[in-house]
This record gives C-alpha cells, structure tokens and sequence, in this order.
C-alpha cells in the first residue's frame, strides 16, 4: 500500500484529544495528518467499537471490563472529560461510525485487532464482516494489524486480499517465517527494541517498517534515516 505521509496519528491526535474518539481524529486531520491508527474491540453483544483497554475506567467515566459491557452500556460512557471539560461527552465510536468518518476525510487508516483472550475469533470476524460491508470501494484498503498471530492468520485466511501488519512488542527471531506466512506488507516494532540492524534486515525482505510510539522529532528523525517508513505518534505534528 503506497504511505500518505510519515507520521501515523496513534489513537488520534492523543497528545491533544481523547485518544480513539471522533475529536481526536478530527484534530489529526487538522494537524495535517493523512493516516491514523486506532484499536477495535468487541462488546459483549458482538459490536465493534474503537478502543484500546481491557478496562474502561482509564479514559471514561466507567467502571468494569470493556468486553462485558453491551453496546447500549458502551454509547453512554463519557470517554472525553478524563481529558478536559472541553471534551464533555465525547463518546466511544463505534467501528462503522469511524469508517464513515474516513471516508468524508479521505484518511487512511491502521486498524489494530485488539480481542479479549477469549474471543480472538469473534473479534477479528466482526472487524472484517464490518469491513467488508462498510469499507467505500473508492478508498485504498486499511492496513490491518494485531499482536495476536491467531487473529492475523484468520484474517488471511478469511481476507486475502487485506493489506496486514504484524506487531512485536519483543523481538523474534522468527519474524521473517511469520511474516512470509502472514503475506504481510509492513511490521510493526516497539521502539524499545527498534535497532538499526533490525530495520535493516527487515526492509531486506522487502516489508516496510512502523515503529511506535515516537513522541520526540529527534528520535523519529533518527528512525528516517536508519529506513523507517513511518512512526506512530501521539502528535500528528511532531515534524512540522
């Protein structure tokens, strides 16, 4: 897939907005930005929405796990005030509401995969379910990405045409056996055990490399030139 720019938004514009919500994303496309990231996860009544933790309680005004809650529960929380006044009632997306959003923006996205331990399967069906049936024709296909092998292998297997990003929080040594499997287009490394030599070997195999979460122009400009295509980043500015 051809690359809108360097910088990936990470949840949104998050340095300035409730990560994941429609204010972020908006403030993404005012910085400038041509490509965001964001999560997809599962309500207990199987309804994708975009949003990253097990738990709500870190960035909305609930209490509980995030995949015991109905969809019904999951459009009243407040995912803005954590942030500022200014973002009272900023809601929780839902995954079909977002693609929407893309559309109007012309934006590219990487959509991560991010399932209960418990259902995998689910969840990487009603992503791709929802792609299929919500994604224009006229826009280029997301990039879609998961730590978890058993969602990426599904989405291969259900989605051959889907570009794919495999992550890695720790290094493998495998990666490139994975990798080929998968048919992936880029991986996606911690920036914890981003090395010179690794980007290297990766961009020999002919995969683009996306490194997260960069937050300082100088790291990023240090990742250019070691032949990263792009970091995710809270701040879709940070080489303005």
């Amino acid at each position: 897939m051809e690359l809108k720019g360097k910088i990936i938004a990470h949840r949104g514009a998050s340095a300035y907005a409730p990560e994941n919500t429609i204010a972020a994303f908006n403030m993404a496309a005012k910085l400038g930005c041509q490509f965001i990231e964001f999560d997809v996860m599962l309500s207990h009544d199987n309804v994708p929405f975009v949003f990253h933790d097990d738990a709500v309680r870190r960035t909305t005004n609930g209490r509980g796990d995030f995949a015991q809650k109905s969809a019904a529960e999951i459009q009243t929380l407040d995912a803005g005030m954590w942030v500022s006044k200014s973002f009272k009632n900023e809601r929780i997306p839902s995954f079909e509401a977002v693609i929407r959003w893309l559309a109007e923006h012309d934006m590219q996205a990487n959509i991560e995969i991010k399932p209960d331990k418990d259902r995998i399967k689910e969840t990487t069906i009603a992503v791709l379910t929802t792609i299929n049936r919500c994604w224009p024709v006229t826009m280029p296909m997301p990039l879609v990405s998961s730590f978890e092998m058993e969602a990426l292998i599904l989405a291969r297997s259900l989605a051959p045409e889907l570009p794919l990003g495999m992550l890695m929080h720790n290094w493998d040594n495998n990666w490139n056996k994975e990798a080929q499997a998968l048919n992936c287009t880029s991986i996606h490394l911690s920036s914890s055990i981003t090395t010179q030599k690794r980007v290297a070997s990766i961009k020999d195999k002919g995969y683009k490399v996306y490194v997260y979460t960069v937050n300082r122009r100088r790291q990023a400009m240090k990742l250019f030139k070691w032949g990263v295509d792009a970091v995710f980043s809270d701040y879709p500015d940070l080489l303005a």
